[in-house]
């Protein structure tokens, strides 16, 4: 690749170029023309730049602040358009007489003995009320049982649906009991659970063998175990696998 830097013409120092310089512009106006003579022109004001002039911001002794000069100058008083009305009544004027000699028929002894023996009893304050004496004192509030029941609800809805995905993912054959059915096993586990019941309370007190204690704890097992499937079988929906046999 040819390169311009090894020529022997790169050593000559280059051409000094002049350029060439237009002409000075000269305005067609002349510029010692006064403004206020043109219709676009605007006067010069004084103090608009510099301040005043040499010499005009003298002070002169006969031009200064008098007093109550700066106060604003308020009309003449006139008479109000609407007077302001009169509350009380007027007092009586001096030549006026008062009526004289008025006299009454009334008995204020008699008025006043009748007026006390009618009167009514004044009531005195009212004794402080005892809380333990209020129609609510110790009873739970009812919006909190309403709370607890919505609670309730919920929690039986989410562990039935708990229940539901539990035996889609565990059984394919998935139905929902029958309320003629449900009602009739709780009926059988009630009538199951007197019969454990009757059997565990004849138990002895006493419990100083083994197989005694073994009995009682098998007791104790089905009586918990009983109420768990009653509770159960409680809930509005309850859902059954049935087991495919081959």
């Amino acid at each position: 690749m040819y390169n311009n830097d090894e020529s022997v013409y790169a050593l000559l120092p280059p051409q000094e170029i002049v350029p060439h310089r237009p002409p000075m512009h000269r305005s067609k106006h002349d510029g010692r023309v006064n403004p206020d003579g043109f219709s676009m022109g605007v006067p010069k004001r004084g103090k608009a730049t510099f301040g005043p002039a040499h010499g005009q911001a003298k002070p002169d002794p006969n031009h200064f602040v008098k007093k109550h000069s700066g106060e604003p100058i308020l009309p003449d008083p006139r008479m109000p358009s609407q007077t302001k009305p009169k509350i009380k009544a007027p007092l009586p004027s001096k030549n006026q007489v008062p009526i004289m000699g008025l006299v009454s028929a009334k008995n204020y002894v008699t008025a006043n003995a009748v007026e006390n023996i009618l009167a009514q009893p004044k009531k005195g304050p009212e004794p402080p009320v005892n809380p333990m004496n209020k129609p609510g004192f110790a009873k739970v509030p009812k919006y909190l049982k309403t709370v607890k029941a919505k609670i309730e609800n919920e929690k039986a809805i989410v562990q039935e649906f708990h229940q539901r995905m539990e035996m889609e993912h565990t059984h394919n054959n998935v139905r929902q009991m029958e309320d003629r059915e449900r009602q009739e096993l709780i009926s059988q586990l009630k009538a199951k659970w007197q019969v454990v019941n009757e059997g565990y309370q004849k138990l002895s007190f006493t419990l100083d063998t083994p197989a005694k204690k073994t009995r009682k704890e098998r007791y104790e097992a089905d009586l918990v175990q009983i109420e768990k499937d009653i509770e159960t079988l409680s809930r509005r929906v309850v859902l059954v696998a049935e087991d495919e046999y081959y």
